[in-house]
């Protein structure tokens, strides 16, 4: 269990610097800052479920899922709107599967794991 927890840790690291040196992050703060899901903040336990279940297509683009940290394709996602991105994550859309393999994920939480991956609650 040490060794798993370890191995989230390293992951989160990892992402969290890949977002922090992304080369259009400071190009497109401004934008994203105001929009949706600003006020969404991914705690501790957010995050331990983001690794299970989210991290698995979105650190790598798996099934043309958005990347944490791309700024150009979360912006055009989060011109859908707040609704349509919470519908879809719900419901499943493309390759994405219903709840996005989150069972245990409470629409507070999707809204948090989106924030963080989109860069709006930083």
């Amino acid at each position: 269990m040490n060794c798993r927890l370890a191995n989230i840790l390293t992951l989160l690291s990892t992402l969290l610097l890949l977002v922090a040196c992304s080369s259009n992050s400071g190009q497109q703060s401004s934008v994203i800052s105001a929009s949706s899901f600003s006020n969404d903040i991914a705690n501790e336990a957010v995050m331990g479920k983001w690794s299970r279940s989210c991290a698995l297509c979105h650190i790598n683009g798996e099934a043309g899922a958005p990347v944490v940290g791309d700024n150009e394709e979360w912006q055009r996602r989060l011109a859908q709107g707040e609704e349509s991105i919470l519908k879809r994550v719900i419901e499943g859309y493309a390759s994405m599967p219903p709840l996005g393999y989150c069972m245990s994920c409470e629409e507070s939480d999707f809204r948090a794991m989106i924030a963080f991956m989109a860069g709006t609650n930083q």
